[in-house]
């Protein structure tokens, strides 16, 4: 049998979007197995998440240049013009014409001289449309500028976003490619400018962070380690961004647990909880495992950590994380014996309970959660989260903690809960909280998702 065909990295994110749906599939899983047929994964890993997170600006491009319908197209070569409209209005280092060359060669290996050369078509219009790829975002012409950073965008030629002035919703709608709901949710919550700000970071390539296993090394130590692996990084307080090549999950550094991959705001839950080395902690959603890791790691693989979740595949992962870290303080508990389990302990100091939630924190990182968002399914996951918090209080005992955090920042999913939970349960005092916006890399921090995390304490 011989080998596969090398992909170039347009064909595999192509390939990738074909096979996906972004209401059921996970696309990281699907483009994972198409990776190895690619000698650009990055590249391919560029486009179908830049494809999904810029969707709607996307489609309604192509409507505005071609007076297009999807419904009308194949779903194929719409996904092409997607690709070739993503790297024209968002990848303006690369040339136009390899960008129009390689689509029209794409619809031709199908076979179809007619759809190659109604691709063709289409992207002359687009790129007829567009003055300038790449343009400071001036405020007189918001309307013929796509944003791409807070500083740049393309200028199109005539008019093609709504009126930011008189039309604020659809303007941030169509312009950062979110929900019209969830746009008015953010302005009512948030107010414009920060609105803005959350939207150009919820369309950012989110970073790499490592947070170092301090039990076995330093961030010095293992900044320098990836560097003779090849992984090109930088250091910023205890943590490492990862800036270029190199497979981080393969090498030495990696299999020795010296390291697990968390946003930086997922990482400061834990330093709100600040478990001490002789706690007995349970987490109640411990699947991958992130935050058991983070607790083991404060608390030096001392004390006990007792680690459930309801989806059993999910909670294997736990084991196998805490194994490659050499963690010994991690125990897996299955949901089935969680509450007997708990019984019998002689303390319990702390239950760390991170809610499944809308996301709408890490839009950036999870590319199909802002098409999968609608105000009903929040209220279902409210439903959800507020179970959860009765079932932490009926195992809590006197003095223990329940960390609160979700990787949302509604209102309704953090302090909301929060305020409707102590208000039925007044044995319960707020310790701390905190909402984390989701934030572009500044010369203080690195590039962070959103989230929320509250301590509460029984009297």
């Amino acid at each position: 049998m011989s080998a596969p065909r090398i992909l170039t990295a347009r064909s595999a994110a192509w390939k990738a979007l074909n096979l996906c749906t972004v209401s059921k599939h996970d696309t990281a899983e699907v483009l994972s197995r198409l990776l190895g047929r690619t000698d650009r994964p990055a590249q391919a890993t560029d486009i179908v998440f830049g494809v999904i997170r810029h969707r709607g600006t996307i489609d309604h491009i192509l409507k505005k240049c071609s007076s297009l319908d999807s419904d009308r197209v194949k779903p194929s070569q719409w996904n092409l013009l997607r690709i070739s409209v993503y790297e024209l209005v968002y990848a303006s280092k690369t040339a136009d014409y390899a960008i129009l060359n390689e689509a029209v060669q794409l619809a031709r290996q199908t076979g179809s001289k007619k759809g190659a050369g109604f691709i063709n078509a289409v992207l002359r219009n687009v790129q007829r449309a567009i003055e300038d790829r790449q343009s400071l975002l001036d405020a007189k012409h918001l309307r013929r500028t796509v944003p791409q950073t807070p500083e740049s965008g393309c200028l199109f030629n005539d008019n093609l976003l709504p009126d930011p002035a008189k039309e604020v919703i659809p303007y941030f709608s169509v312009a950062f490619s979110i929900p019209q709901p969830l746009i008015a949710e953010w302005l009512k919550a948030f107010g414009t400018e920060r609105t803005k700000a959350i939207c150009f970071a919820s369309n950012r390539s989110p970073s790499i962070i490592l947070q170092p296993n301090m039990l076995w090394t330093t961030v010095a130590d293992l900044a320098e380690k990836l560097q003779e692996e090849g992984v090109l990084n930088e250091c910023l307080n205890d943590m490492i961004r990862i800036r270029g090549t190199g497979r981080i999950n393969t090498g030495c550094a990696y299999l020795d647990g010296l390291f697990f991959i968390q946003d930086a705001t997922a990482a400061n839950a834990i330093k709100t909880l600040l478990p001490k080395s002789d706690w007995t902690v349970l987490d109640m959603c411990a699947a991958p495992g992130g935050k058991c890791m983070a607790s083991a790691i404060r608390m030096r693989d001392k004390g006990v950590i007792l680690a459930s979740d309801v989806d059993a595949k999910r909670l294997a992962k736990v084991r196998e994380n805490a194994k490659r870290m050499r963690l010994q303080s991690i125990e897996i508990v299955p949901q089935s014996r969680l509450e007997q389990t708990v019984r019998k302990l002689k303390r319990l100091d702390a239950i760390v309970l991170d809610v499944p939630c809308s996301n709408t924190g890490v839009l950036a990182r999870r590319v199909e959660a802002r098409w999968r968002w609608k105000p009903e399914s929040v209220e279902s996951l409210r439903t959800i989260q507020q179970g959860l918090l009765r079932q932490a209080a009926r195992l809590a005992r006197p003095k223990t903690k329940i960390l609160y955090s979700t990787c949302s920042i509604q209102p309704e999913e953090n302090s909301g809960q929060i305020r409707a939970f102590l208000s039925q349960h007044n044995r319960f005092t707020l310790l701390t909280e905190q909402l984390t916006l989701p934030s572009l890399k500044t010369p203080d921090a690195f590039d962070h998702d959103g989230g929320y995390a509250a301590v509460l304490q029984l009297k």
